[in-house]
């Protein structure tokens, strides 16, 4: 593709109001990118002005990288002209850039998510393991998925570790055609509320979006629940006449979310009378029973994921897999093979009958959800064990959640821990301690352990037959960021360390 077909394309021109600085050679396109990182020869430039700085700093290097056009939203990009001009490279200012990159990228990649069936997750929690759950039931139907997440991402030709939840929209085109290359007919992609803010999906028509829920959290960049309703709704908003809309109808934002969509809306619920409604549900350390209704008819279902909030995740793919026309019943059956998620719910038995649970919550509702499952899956078996909360607070993140994670800790939790979980570059005790200002003082049941290593063999030491530990925040991550750094760390590998402790006495 040569550069002068995006710029002479009479859309982008109406749509974006292109206005042409300077006026390079044409040249066929190798690559994009809005990080001058990666620019190499015969490249595009998105200079993007960011949350907090503006990219046309890197113009100057991108151009030394081999950059043959710089497309930037900033007024100071001009200052370059002389730069560009001398050296006959494309520089042009753009409105609503992200958006651009995002066609720009689509038309570079040869439009691939007009060549795949794409579903959309968001909501605050649940994510992850709705997405995988949904590519297990079509898988089971027969049908190739890639995925898009917070852990992987999977296109069938490679499997690599996520860095975002949602990437940038070069590298998701990217993602995509690769699917595409391989054969894959689907794609399943958690959206998180930032990237839909940020135009990182600009242009995919989904056919299916499905809605978790919305608790506290990223109000560091929304400042407040209606801002980051907003965000979310651009997903449903956004969706055609033909697609489905799946949405948590206990959740109290789960109808708001779907008044403005054209398409058509699905409703889920424990215990509601709804599209499709849970009832007669059970729950233990080794899974959960429940019975699911929908046009009169019910469905057993049994699994080896643990926990209420779990039962919403299945409750969730099911509905969407039934609507996309697939086979319940087959989708029901391969439960038994799904293995559940790195670091979500994850239980490890201890030598001393207690149970270690590794789970990613690490907002406050999450957290709340795991302690309350702990309980409630200890109630249910009858015995008079406790729960043992682990958990901390990222740094420079949303600081509101840190002391509503200490009340709920120690509000639900018999006996809680609070720790370090990626501080980078905050000091590890001020964000305990902004933690500790949510916790009340009649709460005794607690104690400070900044070391996560000592933390978690305390929660061991002290723990007994039945037990549950619940070690939260960091799930799947096998790194503790400090200060720029990120040093391997793993709780599942302090867990293994330490199972065969004896209980203090």
């Amino acid at each position: 593709m040569n550069f002068t077909d995006i710029i002479n394309n009479r859309n982008i021109n109406n749509v974006y109001s292109l206005e042409i600085i300077v006026k390079g050679r044409d040249f066929e396109i190798e690559s994009l990118s809005y990080n001058s990182k990666n620019i190499s020869d015969n490249s595009i430039f998105f200079s993007v002005t960011g949350l907090k700085e503006d990219g046309s700093r890197y113009i100057p290097d991108s151009i030394n990288k081999g950059a043959k056009a710089v497309i930037s939203d900033s007024d100071k990009c001009s200052i370059y002209k002389d730069i560009c001009k001398n050296q006959n490279i494309w520089l042009i200012k753009a409105k609503n850039i992200r958006k651009l990159m995002a066609e720009i990228s689509a038309a570079f990649f040869g439009f691939p998510a007009k060549k795949l069936k794409c579903v959309a997750i968001t909501g605050t929690n649940g994510k992850t393991t709705l997405t995988y759950l949904i590519k297990h039931f079509l898988e089971a139907n027969g049908i190739k998925c890639g995925l898009i997440g917070t852990i992987d991402y999977y296109t069938g030709i490679t499997s690599r570790s996520a860095e975002l939840t949602t990437p940038d929209s070069i590298e998701i085109q990217m993602l995509m055609s690769e699917m595409v290359a391989s054969g894959l007919e689907y794609c399943v992609m958690e959206t998180s509320s930032i990237a839909l803010e940020l135009d990182r999906v600009h242009g995919i028509e989904f056919i299916c979006g499905v809605f978790t829920n919305l608790t506290s959290e990223h109000l560091d960049i929304h400042k407040n629940m209606e801002n980051y309703l907003y965000a979310k709704k651009i997903l449903f908003n956004n969706l055609g006449g033909n697609a489905v809309a799946v949405s948590n109808c206990d959740d109290e934002y789960g109808i708001r979310i779907l008044e403005d969509t054209k398409s058509r809306k699905i409703f889920y619920s424990i215990g509601k009378d709804c599209d499709y409604r849970v009832v007669n549900e059970r729950l233990s350390l080794n899974g959960t029973e429940f019975d699911l209704i929908n046009e009169n008819v019910s469905y057993n279902i049994k699994s080896n994921l643990a926990g209420r909030f779990n039962i919403y995740n299945i409750t969730a793919a099911l509905s969407c897999i039934n609507e996309l026309g697939f086979d319940i019943t087959k989708s029901i059956e391969s439960l038994n093979t799904f293995k559940g998620v790195n670091g979500r719910f994850n239980t490890i038995k201890l030598s001393n009958e207690a149970y270690a649970v590794i789970d990613y919550s690490h907002t406050s509702d999450s957290l709340k959800n795991a302690i309350l499952a702990a309980k409630e899956i200890i109630k249910t078996d009858g015995s008079k064990s406790k729960v043992i909360t682990i958990f901390g607070c990222g740094g420079n993140k949303d600081r509101t959640k840190r002391p509503v994670m200490g009340k709920y800790a120690a509000e639900y939790s018999d006996y809680a821990v609070v720790t370090s979980d990626n501080p980078r570059f905050e000091e590890p005790m001020d964000i305990i301690s902004e933690i500790l200002a949510g916790i009340d003082s009649k709460f005794k049941n607690y104690e400070v352990e900044e070391n996560r290593e000592k933390a978690i063999k305390k929660g061991i030491e002290i723990s007994g037959k039945g037990d549950i530990i619940l070690i939260c925040g960091k799930g799947h991550e096998t790194y503790q960021e400090i200060k720029g750094v990120k040093y391997h760390f793993n709780d599942r590998e302090i867990v293994d360390k330490y199972k065969n402790l004896k209980q203090n006495t």
